[in-house]
């Protein structure tokens, strides 16, 4: 059996532990009074092996905090333990630290991330390797089960359930059907055989069963579905009498009505000739009265579109002069705003030009008054007038400068006004020119023209066309409206009659669909019959294995029992899997009994796998009589101690 023992843990900055190390012996005593690191040393073991901490969780706080809540920057954060391993000694290491980096151009450096190191008895390692060689030593889940109190009754009861199972070992076929009913031993055997684990096979049985049920229940709503949409039953012998009578009586309507149209037909052809002359004579009629308007409107148009070409030009002229009248206006403000700026770059000339340097005969400077050295004076002095005269020719240069780019910008300016001042003469004889031309057109009068009405030619069409359309109006009219109602309402007669009849079919349709109905309900009892005793069968199978478990299972532990399954109202069972101590539930056992049923637990599963590890039992204090157990054993004890005790 592997024994592995924790001797030494070291911590630095940990979880808001700062330096400690402490030394484990088979049988440790953690002391401290709340919040002051008791769990912190089980999380520092979880987080050294498997970067997690006691609870299971990769995102927790591993950096140590100030006064603000505020992480300390720059530490290492650090866990070192020393395991014996079947005697062996080893020593591992996990170290977690920020990385600062200073960028380009800044001063300071930055955090940028973070970085996790491996030591493997001083030897770095990657993290992959790392995490290979604490995979080779222990499996992290069986790791969990082994050093902690409550991390079995934690699992899911299916994760539990599988674990007992393992432990109890294999329960042969023969073993579990010797309690069964022989009807029930052969479903079972059928489904054992069927190649699908019992589970799969049980879930399919309950899909398959819900969904008859849900079919089952449905019927009789279907069934009086049918039976509500049922036709009355009719005498269909005498409405076929009633439908032949319709069909014979459409039948002579329709001969009345196509020698009626067969005879206006022939008087409608005459009328088309006629209506074809006037077509034509229309025509002709338009065409004259178009040439007639054409030339009346021609000389109109001709003038109308001269005007609009001159007015366009005018509006265009006007806009532009306007437009050229307020360019004037822009140049001469800035004009007047250059010509002040050269005036007062010539004052500031005049000013400069004359100034002087003077130095007062207690020798301070002009500039910051402080007193020259009177050992140095002409030297100072003569530096004090050297930049002086530097300044002054510096700022005269560039008055100058600026003096010759606004004379510059004056003259641009003036060759801009005289520009818009042509612009503007040009235009105003440009205006006076096309108001002359627009005065002296005259657009002539159309009514001068001649009027189409007043044409010999187009009387005459007029009184032919009026001759022809006469006769087309006084032509004989083809009158059947009353035929055609007549078949309309004998037609509705015979549509009511087919709807009526066509209701023979609907009713044998219902009375075939009822009884199909009803066959397909006794199919679907029968099918859930043969579904439940299948079920019934492996309830009997669960149990019998269960029973078979439970008993072997419950021998293997001294304090600890489990239940396997629950017997359902409908004899059925459910499979479960609950821990109990002394009969009681777990989850209703006190913090004492919680952990011995932990220590119990981890015995039996140490025994089981083969491999010792350290217990660590929180909340120790509240046991008064600890299991015995070959493992390592750390207790976590609430006392009234201020800083942690080992013992």
């Amino acid at each position: 059996m592997m024994n592995i023992e924790l001797k030494q843990l070291k911590l630095e900055n940990f979880m808001g532990i700062k330096d400690i190390e402490v030394k484990l012996n088979h049988n440790t005593s953690i002391c401290a009074d709340n919040a002051l690191g008791k769990t912190t040393i089980f999380s520092s073991f979880t987080w050294l092996l498997f970067g997690k901490n006691s609870s299971d969780s990769k995102d927790f706080n591993i950096k140590t905090l100030d006064a603000s809540g505020q992480a300390i920057p720059q530490i290492d954060h650090s866990v070192e333990g020393i395991l014996l391993i079947d005697g062996s000694q080893v020593t591992l290491r996990r170290l977690y630290r920020e990385r600062w980096t200073r960028r380009r151009g800044e001063e300071e450096s930055a955090l940028t991330g973070h970085e996790t190191l491996f030591y493997w008895n001083e030897v770095p390692l990657l993290a992959g390797e790392y995490k290979t060689k604490i995979e080779e030593l222990i499996d992290e889940g069986l790791f969990k089960l082994l050093t902690s109190t409550v991390a079995f009754n934690s699992m899911k009861w299916q994760d539990r359930r599988q674990v007992l199972v393992q432990i109890a070992g294999g329960i042969g076929n023969a073993d579990i059907m010797k309690s069964m009913k022989k009807d029930q031993v052969k479903d079972i055997t059928d489904i054992l055989n069927s190649g699908k684990p019992m589970e799969e096979y049980r879930k399919e049985i309950v899909m398959r069963k819900k969904k008859l049920d849900n079919d089952l229940k449905l019927i009789p709503s279907r069934i009086d579905e049918v039976q509500r949409s049922m036709p009355e039953p009719q005498d269909f012998d005498k409405i076929q009498q009633e439908i032949d009578a319709r069909l014979a009586s459409i039948e002579e309507i329709e001969t009345a009505i196509n020698d009626q149209v067969a005879a206006y037909q022939e008087q409608g052809n005459k009328i088309q000739q006629v209506q074809s002359q006037v077509f034509d004579l229309k025509k002709k009629q338009q065409a004259l009265e178009f040439e007639i308007t054409s030339k009346a409107q021609q000389a109109g148009s001709d003038a109308e579109m001269q005007r609009n070409k001159l007015s366009n030009q005018l509006a265009q002229a006007n806009q532009k002069f306007k437009d050229e009248q307020n360019n004037i206006v822009q140049f001469t403000e800035a004009k007047e705003r250059t010509e002040r700026a050269v005036f007062q770059l010539r004052n500031d000339w005049s000013e400069l030009s004359a100034k002087i340097c003077i130095i007062d005969k207690d020798f301070t400077c002009p500039t910051c008054k402080r007193s020259l050295d009177p050992t140095d004076v002409e030297a100072k002095t003569k530096e004090i007038q050297d930049n002086f005269e530097k300044d002054k020719a510096e700022r005269l240069r560039e008055i100058k400068d600026m003096g010759s780019h606004r004379s510059t910008t004056l003259a641009r300016i003036n060759a801009d006004i005289k520009a818009s001042e042509g612009v503007i003469a040009q235009l105003t004889v440009d205006i006076a020119r096309l108001q002359t031309e627009l005065a002296v057109i005259n657009l002539p009068v159309s009514s001068q023209g001649i009027s189409p009405d007043d044409h010999p030619g187009l009387a005459e069409i007029k009184k032919e066309i009026a001759t022809l359309e006469l006769q087309v109006l006084e032509s004989p009219k083809l009158d059947i409206e009353g035929l055609k109602q007549q078949r309309v309402a004998v037609q509705s007669e015979l549509e009511t009659l087919k709807i009526t009849f066509g209701t023979k079919d609907s009713i044998a349709r219902a009375e075939k669909r009822t009884q199909e109905l009803l066959d397909e309900e006794k199919s679907l009892a029968q099918q859930i019959s043969t579904l439940e005793k299948s079920e019934f069968a492996m309830d009997a199978y669960t149990r019998s294995k269960m029973d078979l478990v439970e008993i072997r299972v419950n021998e293997k532990f001294k304090l600890v029992r489990f239940k396997m399954f629950n017997v359902l109202l409908n004899l059925g069972i459910e499979e479960c899997c609950e821990t109990t101590l002394g009969g009681i539930p777990y989850a209703d056992v006190n913090s004492a009994g919680k952990i011995q049923a932990g220590v119990d637990i981890i015995n039996t599963l140490t025994e089981h796998y083969g491999i010792m590890a350290p217990i660590f039992a929180d909340n120790a204090e509240t046991v008064n009589e600890m299991p015995e157990t070959k493992s390592q054993l750390i207790k976590l004890i609430v006392t009234k101690d201020s800083q942690l005790i080992i013992k």
